[in-house]
């Protein structure tokens, strides 16, 4: 048996200054904001939080955010992701995401925090991941391409 997803918020929100400038919108806009919890057979894997913008999400919700990862219903529907930032710091499990994740308070976490554009640069999506490294293997493969650029492939592996 795979991995199991259930979707914890799908709320409408308003877009904060922050959280405005990483998507190219207004403070204000209204993003829908997604909270789905990862689950194996072992147990809670991971938490993750992505705000998109509203026009982004139409056709979808909970539903089908609990069958396929939000950026594959963004694919889907004809916004293809062109790139990503991203960065991978760790942090420690506060009591709301210790109790979603099954861990102590201050267990050691990675946090995922990546702004994913479409093909024309646009930001798309904005998500922030806790993932238990008990459970969790973040994997990259670097390769080169051409003389100067190298292309990165992230894998989870779980």
């Amino acid at each position: 048996r795979g991995p199991t997803v259930k979707v914890l918020e799908w709320p409408l929100i308003e877009a904060a200054p922050e959280m405005a400038q990483a998507l190219q919108i207004a403070a204000g806009d209204k993003v829908r904001k997604a909270v789905p919890r990862r689950s194996t057979p072992a147990g809670p894997v991971s938490l993750i939080t992505t705000y998109v913008p509203e026009a982004l999400v139409q056709g979808f919700g909970r539903a089908e955010l609990a069958a396929k990862p939000i950026l594959h219903l963004l694919q889907e529907a004809a916004r293809e992701a062109g790139g990503a930032v991203q960065t991978v710091p760790p942090r420690q499990a506060d009591a709301k995401v210790a109790a979603e994740l099954q861990v102590p308070v201050g267990a050691a976490l990675l946090w995922v925090r990546r702004l994913v554009y479409d093909q024309q640069e646009r930001p798309m999506q904005l998500l922030h991941g806790l993932y238990r490294p008990d459970r969790y293997e973040y994997q990259m493969e670097l390769s080169q391409v051409g003389a100067i650029d190298a292309r990165i492939v992230a894998k989870e592996v779980f």
